[in-house]
């Protein structure tokens, strides 16, 4: 196979502005697998960097971080692994993506996909559900903890507050009104809407005015140095968006951790154990959603043809659902 086609990127734009082309596949490096593609997944860092690019692109860049398909062909190294076996994704920035009909990709990042999963289902896995993942391994202690999640209803703060519960954490969310049903139904103690000024003090007081022990917040690094003294002492702060630069508080008073959360980085920079580790519990979590223990918001899906539309949808409408597109 020396040929495949993709939607390519050339310039900071809309999605609308992709085209699609005929591009040569390079050989395999020695650790990569050949994906051939089943359903491509959607996230916001997709149509962010298609507005505003990336260091490492240029003219002609596949944008897609996640993906499942089959495997087609094994690199020199690989042995773990074999042809037409079904796997999940996130693919590394720095080379071309998953919006194509074949994305190469490394071995040691590939989920594989138990028979009971729909595509659909683990396509909609990596980004989220590894990033959720990230957050929560950040925290030293959840059982019977106050932790506080911001943008509970995306789909990373819908992983992360399931994957919470499981684990025992009292939990206390923001979210706008359409997922506080769902929220209170599963088990969030305290839920918010993120526009009433005084959600903050509402959960606050849900939590009888005791600090909480962690926050996750997916929704700024403003937001996130802003909910400091939310914390109590030896407390742990996780910003998924952005990094808080320095702790604004004095030193030899409330000691609180600052994490911050790149999925994508751990390409350039994680270790082959953290690699396993980091599979190890994307597989354990799609057994989860297999058997109805994790399960996904609604899914809006389109057919590869039409991806930058679809996108341009995502990018205005998509909160509270997961948009993916089949590849034929």
């Amino acid at each position: 196979m020396n040929h495949t086609q993709a939607w390519c990127w050339h310039a900071p734009g809309e999605p609308t502005q992709l085209t699609l082309a005929d591009l040569p596949l390079a050989p395999l490096a020695p650790d990569e697998v050949l994906v051939a593609n089943r359903v491509i997944a959607f996230n916001p860092v997709d149509w962010k960097l298609i507005e505003y690019g990336h260091s490492n692109w240029q003219d002609g860049q596949v944008p897609g971080v996640d993906g499942m398909g089959t495997i087609v062909a094994l690199g020199a190294n690989v042995s773990h692994l074999r042809l037409g076996a079904r796997v999940a994704y996130h693919t590394d920035l720095r080379h071309h993506g998953s919006f194509a009909r074949h994305t190469r990709v490394p071995a040691r990042a590939l989920l594989p996909v138990p028979d009971a999963l729909s595509d659909e289902a683990a396509a909609a896995l990596p980004c989220p559900g590894l990033t959720a993942w990230q957050a929560l391994a950040k925290l030293p202690r959840l059982h019977g903890e106050a932790l506080l999640i911001t943008g509970a209803g995306s789909s990373v703060g819908r992983f992360a507050v399931q994957l919470a519960l499981k684990q025992g954490a009292r939990l206390f969310a923001s979210a706008s009104p359409r997922h506080h049903q769902w929220l209170k139904q599963i088990g969030v103690q305290g839920v918010a809407d993120y526009r009433d000024p005084e959600w903050l003090a509402t959960l606050q007081a849900t939590n009888g005015n005791e600090p909480f022990e962690g926050i996750i917040d997916l929704v700024s690094s403003q937001q996130a140095e802003s909910l400091l003294p939310a914390l109590g002492y030896y407390g742990h702060m996780v910003t998924v968006l952005g990094r808080i630069p320095h702790n604004p508080l004095p030193a030899f008073a409330q000691c609180l951790s600052l994490h911050e959360i790149a999925l994508g980085a751990q390409h350039a920079f994680g270790s082959d154990k953290q690699w396993s580790r980091l599979v190890a519990a994307g597989v354990a979590m799609m057994a989860q959603m297999a058997t109805g223990e994790l399960t996904l918001p609604p899914l809006v899906i389109g057919n590869f043809e039409a991806l930058p539309t679809l996108l341009e949808r995502f990018k205005r409408e998509g909160q509270g659902e997961k948009f993916l597109v089949r590849v034929a």
